[in-house]
């Protein structure tokens, strides 16, 4: 079977800092909109676990060429660098062709 989809599915686990989970999840979660509304976001979704101290990061674009260009962006404008204070270890990046 020959796969023809361009969407990608991103996945993202973070690890937070034990005592900075719901700081780290403030952040994110006022990112989560803008994600929403950038171009080329299909869906945009944040799961929570805090008696593990972890989220993930959900998210389907309509290529990797979309999603690559969010990501520039959001290093621009330093909002990772702005997470990276409150996460423990580095985050595990997952990327997946959708089928």
């Amino acid at each position: 079977m020959k796969y023809t989809s361009e969407k990608e599915a991103v996945i993202v686990t973070i690890t937070a800092i034990p005592g900075t989970f719901d700081e780290l999840t403030a952040v994110i979660q006022k990112m989560m909109p803008e994600t929403r509304d950038y171009s080329g976001c299909i869906e945009a979704h944040l799961l929570l676990s805090p008696e593990r101290h972890e989220m993930v990061i959900f998210q389907i674009w309509e290529s990797s060429e979309a999603q690559n260009a969010y990501l520039t962006w959001r290093a621009e404008r330093g909002d990772f660098e702005r997470c990276s204070e409150y996460i423990e270890e580095e985050q595990i990046f997952r990327t997946y062709s959708l089928g």
